[in-house]
């Protein structure tokens, strides 16, 4: 019987944190407050680490000679260092951000870093938010995706980026982080949580034109990310 109150005390616990936190995403003011929180912690991350850009000589010669719309892809997990982005080039990036309610969080912080935000994921929004991609590209006007997200599995290249880069003509640009302070959070794809007073350097790979084969461009884009992991030696603890 002990065992069993035990257990029951666990749920109760466990039920009562989940709808705390129900309260919270549903509370516009709330999560309001939760973005700017987290706006305000990643930039004492930011100013308090060393932090560098090495970009592949044609991805340079895309953004910043050409002033070309480039779509930059990095995993679900490092999603923390997506405002990075905008130090290259010195040009406005846009966002695609699921339409989950724990995504209004991460969309006031992202706004805040001057980013744009695309709301839409494969299963809800999908077809707006390749639109509203599209014209963006077409604007001349870079994107960040992760192929991945929002659910998984990790690691696992969905056919949406590829299918925007054959639509759009765009090349996609890998994108891997390596951050020597940072945890790992318990989430489905292990994500980094960069701590203050790092050493930061965010690789963006050789840029990848995808064949007319939407499952031979996942496959490549899935090497390609692979590949730029590799040349940073990607160790997050």
């Amino acid at each position: 019987m002990e065992w069993l109150c035990g257990a029951r005390y666990c749920e109760d616990a466990g039920i009562t944190g989940l709808a705390k936190k129900r309260t919270l995403l549903n509370n516009r003011f709330l999560a309001a407050v939760a973005g700017v929180l987290l706006h305000a912690y990643s930039e004492v991350f930011r100013l308090t680490s060393r932090i560098r850009i090495q970009a592949h000589p044609e991805v340079d010669r895309l953004v910043k000679e050409q002033g070309i719309a480039v779509i930059y892809a990095l995993w679900h997990r490092h999603a923390f260092f997506v405002p990075l982005l905008r130090y290259h080039g010195r040009r406005r990036v846009a966002v695609l951000l699921s339409t989950h309610r724990d995504a209004q969080i991460v969309a006031v912080a992202v706004r805040l870093r001057g980013f744009d935000v695309v709301a839409g994921s494969s299963t809800r929004g999908g077809v707006k938010a390749y639109r509203d991609l599209r014209r963006l590209l077409e604007r001349c006007q870079s994107v960040c995706i992760t192929p991945d997200g929002p659910k998984g599995p990790p690691e696992q290249v969905k056919s949406g980026v590829i299918h925007l880069a054959q639509q759009s003509g765009c090349a996609i640009v890998p994108v891997s982080v390596f951050c020597s302070r940072a945890h790992r959070l318990r989430s489905w794809d292990r994500s980094v949580l960069p701590l203050p007073f790092a050493r930061v350097v965010l690789q963006l790979g050789e840029p990848l034109h995808p064949p007319a084969g939407l499952a031979e461009g996942q496959a490549l884009l899935a090497a390609r990310l692979h590949a730029t992991a590799a040349l940073v030696g990607e160790g997050s603890p």
